[in-house]
């Protein structure tokens, strides 16, 4: 069986438009719907119909199509084991969240730099909501984002990391010993808005108030899509910020910030989220990114700034033969 039709089956599954699928594969519509033709007489089964412009799986098409998946999962697995690492080769396109870049970003190049040599590395900086919508779209290979359930067979997730979430204030803005009851006096700041971590920390802010006999009306919240502008208005005096305290653990040693002692949200989950037919190249990446992760944790656990997550791989509903 042509691992090439798998692939086309499975684009065409994901993205239900000929011409578009040819355009990412690199090939003509007539050349994907011969693909497709030559699967089904294989497999004895229609897997499309046509319904106006884009194309419909079948009853067939949607049972087979995990089975589907995992040839090509199998596949790909069998193509990396035969090659020694530092031979695979290709481009990999990585999307991360801001939060990367501030911790793991440097040892992650440094050690793709060291172990595959023959990748090059498409590096690229958003929301957690534009990694996934990218990752789906074919346009990313690997992401780095807030760790959540994947909603599609076609994605494996992994969570990797969980930093500890702190308020962190300038040292003379607010004292630490009536903390609960000053800290509504000022701005309070964290990370951009409808995101989860945001969610999380506008959940614990509004329950402290509430506590406290705080009006909502009265609640200064405000966010930013930039952690290192969250940090340098914290440092300023012109807020409170809600952010992972690794991120300001420099500062915090030099006593220019503070760590106020009150309730905090939910640790912020680092995953890695990649399609299920990923290259080798891909592939060999996301095993990278593990022992990066892994060797960053083991430096900067002590203190308790940082743990390793749960590390059950997962993917969406529908993925399993």
């Amino acid at each position: 069986m042509n691992s090439r039709f798998l692939e086309t089956f499975i684009a065409l599954a994901r993205t239900p438009h000929l011409r578009r699928v040819a355009e990412r594969m690199h090939a003509t519509p007539g050349a994907l719907s011969m693909r497709i033709r030559s699967l089904e007489q294989e497999l004895g089964v229609a897997l499309f119909t046509a319904e106006q412009k884009s194309l419909a799986l079948t009853d067939a098409g949607r049972r087979l199509q995990p089975y589907a998946q995992a040839v090509l999962k199998a596949v790909e697995e069998l193509r990396q084991a035969a090659q020694p690492r530092d031979a695979v080769t290709g481009r990999v396109r990585v999307g991360m969240m801001e939060t990367v870049v501030h911790t793991l970003l440097p040892d992650f190049v440094k050690a793709m730099g060291e172990q595959l040599p023959g990748v090059e590395l498409d590096l690229s900086v958003d929301l957690t909501v534009n990694l996934i919508e990218n990752l789906m779209r074919g346009e990313l290979d690997l992401i780095l984002c807030v760790g959540q359930e994947p909603r599609s067979p076609y994605v494996l997730a992994e969570n990797l990391l969980n930093l500890s979430i702190h308020w962190i204030a300038r040292k003379d803005l607010v004292d630490a010993q009536d903390a609960l009851r000053q800290v509504f006096r000022h701005q309070i700041m964290t990370q951009m808005s409808n995101t989860a971590p945001y969610n999380a920390a506008v959940s614990v802010i509004q329950k402290l108030a509430a506590d406290q006999g705080v009006p909502a009306t009265r609640l200064r919240i405000s966010s930013s899509p930039s952690l290192a502008a969250l940090v340098a208005l914290a440092r300023e005096g012109l807020g409170v910020a809600v952010v992972p305290g690794l991120l300001v653990k420099e500062q915090l040693d030099r006593g220019e910030l503070v760590q106020l002692p009150l309730p905090t949200p939910q640790p912020l989950t680092i995953a890695q989220w990649h399609a299920l037919n990923a290259s080798p190249a891909t592939l060999c990446t996301a095993e990278i990114v593990q022992q990066v992760c892994a060797a960053y944790c083991a430096r900067h656990a002590p203190g308790g700034w940082i743990a390793l997550a749960d590390t059950g791989i997962r993917s969406g509903p529908g993925s399993g033969p």
